[in-house]
């Protein structure tokens, strides 16, 4: 019986950790894609025209400005449908890793016995290091997000005929909308959130601890 659960909870955790490093990957990727994007539009009238022919045309400058709004388009879409798949088991894992925590904290603390304490003080880093792979990447593609915004706003658009200077407002003004995963749709993946939970389920362990001492 003893062997079977641990089996159990060892292909549980596996399952866990593979779905987290997943979710982290694709996010990982999806703010590598817009760091390429926002260095393309960084580019534009310079590369890669002036090495090949000299000075760009305005023509050419606007096409690779279209590629790039087209290309931006297609990294929205492909966040919104990973927001879709990631939600609801994001937010399943917070919920799961805020009551692990507590737990595991409240055990670590009026335990006992010594190699249970140490043991569940060792195993605090799991569900911190669950959570705060959520967060780091979510809050990686917020940032980066944002910086194409910034490399429209960057871009040698002063020169730019009238249509250019008009696609780099669109472009702008798409761009400075917050592009912010979230868990469950209600609640906001970033770096704060990472404190939020930490900070939740030390309330718990607090409120854990006075019904204990009573």
């Amino acid at each position: 019986s003893y062997a079977v659960q641990c089996v159990a909870g060892l292909w549980m955790a596996e399952i866990s950790f593979g779905m987290d490093c997943l979710f982290a990957s694709v996010m990982i990727l999806a703010a590598a894609q817009l760091e390429i994007l926002s260095g393309r539009i960084l580019k534009l009238g310079q590369s890669p025209y002036v090495a090949k022919k000299g000075s760009p045309t305005p023509d050419e400058i606007y096409k690779e400005l279209c590629r790039c709004v087209e290309t931006h388009q297609k990294i929205l879409r492909f966040v919104s449908r990973l927001q879709e798949t990631m939600s609801p088991i994001a937010m399943t894992q917070f919920v799961c890793s805020v009551l692990v925590l507590c737990v595991t904290l409240f055990n670590a603390t009026y335990n006992k016995d010594i190699i249970t304490s140490l043991s569940s003080m060792t195993f605090l880093s799991n569900p911190c290091g669950q959570v705060y792979l959520y967060c780091w990447a979510a809050h990686n593609v917020a940032e980066k997000a944002n910086a194409v915004s910034t490399a429209a706003y960057s871009c040698s658009w002063v020169e730019g005929s009238e249509r250019f200077k008009r696609a780099v407002r669109i472009l702008m003004s798409r761009a400075q909308k917050p592009l912010v995963l979230t868990a469950g749709s209600l609640y906001p993946i970033d770096r704060a959130a990472f404190l939020s939970l930490v900070n939740t389920s030390y309330s718990y362990y607090a409120l854990l601890g006075q019904i204990n001492n009573r």
